[in-house]
């Protein structure tokens, strides 16, 4: 079990109170790029190629950053209707960027590990990202999304790490999107195409596991193809979340999937007929598409952007169908962290928290599994620090409108119904 260590008294003091608010405010954010249709819209799905980067022309500081021939990369205004856009509408003078790099990237500008900082260049999907493109001297983002909570290991690094301006941590519970499987099948046996193909729990882990590498394993009418695995060769929350799900319902007589953010180190990707590592959401969707015999992960707004791309129902349930995501109270943790893996499950333990304000850190139970519903999804939390923010106020109403808001979600995303808590929370946390 990881031991916190407490953070020296002469760096938490380093800054006493906040920065005075400007006339606007520019809240930089970024992480995962799940919740990238919900937060900015679709804007950045016809830029070619893709961008990771979404703002408001009026940000003209927060630009992608240029390639290493100086062409700028690309990046997108916020679409109408997106979360993002509705909270600039109701508070006039605030802006919102974001930044798609990953929740591990994302966590990692947040603690400052690996010298990635906020005003690194986004970036697109041409090149890795290594910051959110926040103004020049920005180092620590205003806010971080990641399908992945904190673990002790990421809460020990912001406590030794560069942002000892920050006194403590705060996370919530923020959306839910539902993850899909992607497919690119042909015809069956007979010659008919095989179109939203109906998966059983026992059949997803099978491709998965590796323990069925060829098509007519799994269906004896389709043929004798190797099945072509894609998924995020990038740490991703989507990754954390997919393989808890596999985690809960396929380890059983062994344990096969240990939870993680990375792919490799979570499933056995060396028993794979084919194994195709993709970085990041978007390229999964693109490339799986013109892939035969593939099957991959990604939330299923994204598959559905992708235009003419199949996905499986899982049980008989379509991931589009969900509106709500039903967690009860006791699923709610507070003041803990994801701690090590148990090794008979697959599954991270909680752990208590120690050194930064427990009261601020919420977490969704990782054993808790939805029923009577579509199985697959990941719980987006938002991330930031208690202290030291330009406008806290902005911050505080940017993730109410997110976390407890009313405005139109896409398909394939759907609020907590402990939302509330989890508003409240950030707005007593957030000083």
């Amino acid at each position: 079990m990881n031991t916190i260590i407490k953070k020296a008294t002469l760096a938490a003091a380093i800054i006493s109170a906040p920065l005075a608010a400007s006339a606007f405010t520019n809240l930089v954010g970024g992480g995962a790029s799940l919740p990238a249709l919900a937060y900015v819209g679709d804007n950045f799905t016809t830029t070619d190629p893709r961008s990771r980067l979404s703002t408001d022309d009026y940000l003209t500081s927060l630009l992608a950053g240029n390639d290493s021939v100086g062409n700028p990369y690309e990046q997108a205004v916020l679409a109408q209707g997106s979360i993002f856009d509705v909270f600039q509408n109701y508070h006039p003078g605030d802006y919102a960027s974001y930044c798609q790099t990953g929740s591990g990237t994302g966590k990692r500008v947040l603690v400052g590990a690996n010298s990635l900082n906020a005003d690194g260049d986004c970036r697109d999907y041409n090149a890795s990202p290594v910051g959110f493109s926040a103004p020049a001297g920005q180092t620590d983002p205003d806010f971080v999304s990641s399908g992945a909570p904190l673990p002790a290991d990421e809460v020990i690094a912001f406590l030794n790490g560069p942002r000892a301006n920050r006194q403590d941590l705060v996370q919530v519970p923020a959306l839910s999107t539902l993850i899909a499987l992607p497919l690119n099948l042909g015809n069956d046996v007979f010659g008919n195409p095989i179109n939203r193909p109906n998966l059983s729990t026992a059949q997803v882990c099978d491709i998965f596991s590796g323990d069925s590498t060829s098509w007519d394993e799994i269906d004896p009418t389709w043929p004798r193809e190797p099945i072509n695995v894609f998924y995020r060769s990038d740490r991703s929350g989507a990754t954390f979340a997919f393989i808890q799900y596999l985690a809960a319902v396929c380890n059983d007589s062994q344990v096969i999937f240990i939870t993680h953010e990375d792919f490799a180190t979570a499933a056995p990707v060396g028993d794979y007929a084919i194994a195709t590592p993709t970085d990041g959401e978007f390229n999964i969707t693109d490339q799986l598409s013109t892939s035969s015999w593939s099957i991959g992960y990604a939330g299923i707004g994204s598959v559905l952007a992708e235009q003419g791309l199949d996905y499986a129902d899982v049980e008989g349930e379509d991931p589009a169908d969900t509106t709500q995501i039903a967690y009860g109270s006791n699923d709610l943790l507070t003041g803990q962290v994801l701690g090590d893996i148990n090794p008979f499950t697959g599954l991270p333990q909680p752990e208590p928290v120690s050194g930064i304000d427990s009261n601020c850190l919420l977490v969704i139970n990782p054993t808790a599994q939805l029923t009577g519903a579509y199985p697959i999804h990941a719980v987006i939390n938002l991330l930031t620090y208690t202290d030291g923010h330009t406008d806290p106020q902005a911050l505080e109403e940017l993730i109410e409108t997110v976390v407890d808001g009313s405005s139109i979600l896409p398909t394939g995303f759907a609020r907590l119904t402990v939302g509330a808590t989890a508003s409240a929370t950030a707005a007593s946390c957030i000083n």
